[in-house]
Parts: structure tokens; sequence; C-alpha cells
């Protein structure tokens, strides 16, 4: 195919794809929030169209909705331009999405963020829906945690400081969207903001007081070397890993539904 968003499909286009075995769709929820004095607001939008459309691609029966956004982005509302949706605004669309799709025929739903205040939320969806829809496949891809692991590992791959990659506005995002679109980036405003561990308490503060009781710039990391090459590399590991997620997911997925519906059967003898 040409492309794997929806957005830029035609109905027949979309109907014929679904024919030949497309019963996936993913969904990406972004954010529009301050990225530091160097990526646009957008970024977490683009980062999400690209991962999105990649892990369509990767799943071979799947197609990838529009994004969501804004998301849920509180944390970040003390910097000019931020944009958070209520949780349940956020809630109501992701359930709205989903209904559409269930309704048009797809049997398996993949959830995922490019933005990390969306993912407990996301989580906690697709548990609810999973069993408003229990012969719909609802899963989300990788968690918060996973992700933060391996920001750390990817440092540790590609010998940088600890913290380098802190997630937000560092190496990780600014290389990769020198690699998508490197006129997005301004090279010439990259800083460097927090650089430290992603500890558990470091977390709660960014995510509970608010990304300025970490970084009066809104930087978690150091982008100030960031590299398109390194941001190939920096993508296709995040997806290698994203898909490794689903798969995992969809795999329980299966084999709870086996199990429930052997139980069933002996139950019905």
């Amino acid at each position: 195919m040409k492309t794997y968003l929806l957005e830029e499909m035609t109905w027949p286009e979309i109907q014929a794809a679904m024919k030949n075995g497309c019963d996936t769709v993913v969904i990406y929820v972004a954010s529009i929030e301050q990225h530091g004095p160097a990526l646009p607001e957008m970024t977490d939008t683009i980062l999400g169209y690209a991962a999105a459309s990649d892990l369509a691609k990767r799943l071979g029966n799947a197609l990838a909705a529009p994004l969501i956004r804004p998301g849920l982005s509180a944390h970040h509302m003390c910097f000019p331009g931020s944009i958070t949706l209520r949780p349940e605004t956020f809630r109501a669309v992701v359930e709205d999405y989903i209904s559409a799709y269930v309704h048009h025929g797809f049997r398996t739903i993949v959830l995922a963020s490019s933005h990390g205040g969306n993912f407990r939320a996301l989580e906690e969806i697709a548990q609810q829906q999973s069993e408003q829809y229990p012969h719909v496949r609802i899963v989300c891809g990788c968690s918060l945690e996973e992700l933060d692991a391996a920001l750390a590992e990817v440092e540790v791959l590609e010998g940088l400081p600890v913290g380098t990659c802190g997630g937000h506005a560092c190496d990780w995002e600014t290389s990769v969207m020198m690699m998508l679109n490197e006129d997005y980036v301004r090279r010439e405003k990259l800083q460097r903001g927090h650089v430290g561990a992603l500890t558990e308490e470091l977390l709660h503060r960014f995510f509970e007081d608010g990304v300025m009781s970490v970084s009066e710039i809104g930087v978690m990391g150091d982008p100030t070397g960031a590299d398109a090459a390194r941001g190939i590399r920096y993508f296709q590991y995040m997806q290698d890993m994203q898909e490794k997620a689903v798969r995992k997911h969809l795999m329980e997925w299966d084999k709870k539904s086996a199990i429930s519906m052997l139980n069933n059967s002996f139950s019905y003898w």
C-alpha cells in the first residue's frame, strides 16, 4: 500500500484493505505541549504519526488511525502554548475512536502513546473497553516503565552519560525529530536540561508538581549532541520494542480467550 494512514485513504481503499485482511487499527495518542526551546509543541504528534505508520506496517494486517491530540499534559501547563484535555474528555475521545472502528468491523485495536502522560490512562481505558467489547482484541503497546528502561538501555548502547535520554526533548526525541524533519529543530536553541537517572521520586515530581519543578526550560535530558543518524537507531530500537510488546499482549489475549472458551465448553457439558 502507498500509505498505512487511514486519513490519507479513501473509503473504497479502506474497504478493499479490510477485505484483504486488514482487521487491525493502531490508535496512537499524542500531545500538543512544550518541548523545550528547540522543539515545536507538535513534537509528540510528529513522532506519533511516524511510530503509528511504522507499527501498522510491521504488524502486516493493520492500518493507523488519525492521531489523537492533545492529550493529558497538565504537568506542562506552566509553559505557554501547552494544551491539556480533562481526563473525562480524553477518555471519551479514545472510547469514541474505539467505538467507530469496532462499528466498521476492525477486530483488533492497538492503543499506544507518543506522550508519557497518556500511558496509564490508556491502560485503564483498554481494560474497560475490553469488557465492553469482549470479542474485540483491545491491547496497549509498551508501558511507561518499559519505555523508561529502554531509554536507559539505549544510553548504554550509544555510550552516552546517564540521563542524556531523559525522555522529554532529550537526545532521543531530538535525534528522531532530526531524522524525520530537521527543519523542525532549532539547533541554535538546544540546551541541556535536567540530567540524571529517572528515579521514581523524580517522575513523581515531574507528573505531580509539573515539569518546571524539575527543569526550568522544560527539557529532561541533554539534546545538545543530538544527531539524525543516531535518531535512526533510536527509532528502530523503540519500534522493535513496541512491536514486541504489542505481539506479546495479543498472544496473551488469544490465550486468555482460548481458556475462557474451553471453560465455557466444559461448563456447557
